[in-house]
């Protein structure tokens, strides 16, 4: 029964009311702090010497020219595609497990959440062990049959590689279960229509399933590209940025220069220029689903 006309003024006042926590704190926590970020971005503000001056548009322009900015460009987006790929794949692969092999063991699937509740930092510890060759039982299984492992964290290239996959064990459980949701919303009517036309598992999937997930996936995908600009935490414990550069991705960057030069004005120029970044990302991506949902 829905309430007469002069009883929805007091329903949406309630409804104001409870939206007013949620909207304070992302007031506090993210819309204030991001006004002061960009503030801070045209002035010339250092740790060092605590007073400002507007520079204008002076610290974007000095980006442009930065050698070590667009290293960490390229840093950040081998570390994000690579992790990304990984994860929607393992996770679609997963999913697909969990819902069409194993449907009644509920159990597997909260074994599959576990890394996901793991803090990233505790995570970094994890792998960072594993990858420390005089700590990581990986290498003394191997030192029994006298294999030697290289030692991945002392490469540029095998850098990257151990932050993605402790990204990707970290990160995958969220990916299936989203996966995972979208694929139970697909009705079975269809894949036993293809079977009673003779479609085979494969052809069911790669024709039936796949499609109709594509707009999901895309939104995973997003979601996890998003993420996976904030690598701070895994890069910190496990790489501190090296060896060398190799690890510097944008958002280290910018600690490096808000902490370690205390430039802070130039460290919230890159921020904001990440936070552009992903906006631009997010909103084409949007753009792709939208299509992919109305075709």
């Amino acid at each position: 029964m829905l309430p007469s006309a002069g009883v929805q003024p007091q329903f949406n006042r309630a409804y104001r009311m409870m939206l007013f926590p949620a909207v304070f704190a992302v007031g506090i926590f993210a819309i204030i702090p991001l006004l002061g970020m960009l503030g801070l971005s045209f002035t010339d503000f250092h740790l060092i010497k605590p007073w400002d001056r507007d520079i204008g548009l002076h610290n974007f322009e000095r980006l442009i020219g930065d050698r070590r900015f667009r290293n960490s460009i390229s840093v950040m987006m081998m570390l994000s595609v690579f992790g990304v790929v990984a994860q929607v794949t393992l996770g679609l692969a997963i999913a697909v497990g969990l819902e069409k092999i194993v449907p009644r063991w509920r159990f597997a699937r909260g074994m599959f959440v576990v890394p996901f509740v793991v803090p990233h930092v505790a995570v970094a510890l994890i792998w960072l062990s594993l990858f420390t060759p005089t700590l990581s039982p990986i290498n003394a299984f191997f030192d029994i049959f006298a294999i030697t492992v290289p030692p991945l964290l002392t490469s540029q290239y095998g850098a990257i590689a151990a932050i993605v996959i402790a990204d990707t064990w970290a990160s995958t459980p969220f990916v299936m279960l989203l996966i995972l949701a979208a694929l139970q919303g697909i009705s079975s009517d269809l894949d036993e229509a293809a079977s009673i036309d003779g479609a085979s598992k494969m052809q069911i999937f790669w024709r039936i399933t796949l499609p109709l997930l594509k707009p999901a996936l895309l939104m995973v995908a997003l979601f996890r590209f998003i993420e996976t600009l904030k690598h701070f935490p895994l890069i910190f414990v496990m790489t501190n940025g090296g060896p060398g550069r190799a690890t510097q991705a944008t958002n280290y960057y910018a600690y490096i220069q808000t902490f370690q030069s205390s430039n802070v004005s130039y460290g919230a120029a890159i921020a904001v220029f990440l936070f552009l970044f992903a906006g631009i990302i997010s909103f084409y991506v949007a753009r792709a689903n939208a299509r992919l949902t109305d075709a």
